[in-house]
């Protein structure tokens, strides 16, 4: 077990830290004012985070346990934001001026869990968030590893069980065969390349790029979640592209390259736009109901 304090003036640790509960019930990690437990996969191996902290205070208290309990006291610095420099970020009209002011203390955080990362949003891949968090549920629940002294938190399972699953093995959980063999690609890869995290996302990306069911999508996530880059723009997603242009624009309806136009001056901020966001809950009208993917466990 590892113990640090790590100065956390300025920061809103409850906005920061939020994006990595998208999953509803997700059970690899809680979210609470002045508490946050995660339960992750290291280089080292398992281990979990117990983060503790006063509304409005300077310091957070980091307790980390399991195999990759330093691995974790490491890095819980850039976990809770502290490497994020917000600093030359002042947009001089609204939105962005207002909700700044508002949402002033998010930062954005830099988990270095590139396994976990990866499965997480790979298992989110083109279905609805409410299908991916019960398959994300499920499959952590029945390959994962409890985290022991912390009731009911479940590490992911490792890249090496999922690497040795066949594609069918993973219908069970609701997870087709595309999305499977991406997992299955992605925790082969992921085994030989556990130093990733630690090198300049630059460098890493071509890697990354390269491996099957690692596209435009994928890739932007986990560089602003994995490696925290503050100008990374996420492309490929159906609904971010009309969430920014409603907001910065007041248009309905938007593709990547409208959005990648309209985020061009606000370099090298573009990701802590998308951030704002969907901190404010920006979204455009809906005009009609989204669909829902077949659950493949009933065919």
């Amino acid at each position: 077990m590892a113990s640090r304090h790590v100065p956390v003036a300025g920061i809103d640790l409850l906005t920061t830290l939020r994006p990595l509960t998208f999953l509803r019930g997700d059970p690899c990690i809680r979210l609470a004012p002045g508490r946050l437990e995660r339960a992750t996969i290291t280089p080292d191996g398992v281990g979990a985070i117990v983060v503790t902290w006063v509304d409005g205070g300077d310091v957070a208290t980091v307790k980390t346990s399991g195999d990759g309990a330093d691995w974790l006291a490491d890095r819980a610095p850039a976990l809770l934001g502290t490497d994020d420099d917000a600093s030359s970020f002042d947009p001089e009209a609204p939105p962005l001026r207002d909700l700044w002011r508002r949402h002033g203390g998010d930062r954005i955080v830099r988990t270095s869990t590139l396994w976990h990362d990866l499965a997480w949003f790979i298992v989110q891949q083109r279905i609805t968030t409410a299908d991916a968090a019960d398959q994300w549920r499920r499959l952590v629940f029945e390959l994962g590893t409890p985290i022991d002294g912390i009731d009911g938190l479940v590490a992911p399972p490792e890249p090496a069980t999922v690497a040795r699953l066949a594609y069918p093995d993973l219908h069970r959980f609701g997870i087709e065969r595309r999305r499977a063999n991406h997992l299955r690609e992605a925790a082969r890869f992921v085994a030989r390349r556990q130093d990733l995290a630690d090198r300049p996302f630059a460098e890493v990306r071509p890697a990354l790029a390269a491996v099957s069911g690692i596209g435009p999508w994928t890739l932007g996530c986990v560089a602003t979640q994995t490696w925290g880059e503050a100008d990374e723009i996420i492309l490929g997603d159906d609904g971010l592209p009309s969430m920014i242009s409603w907001m910065l624009a007041r248009e309905h309806r938007a593709d990547d390259r409208r959005m990648v136009e309209l985020l061009e001056p606000f370099r090298p901020h573009r990701y802590r736009v998308i951030r704002l966001a969907f901190a404010a809950g920006v979204r455009p009208p809906r005009r009609a109901p989204r669909g829902r993917r077949t659950d493949i466990r009933r065919r």
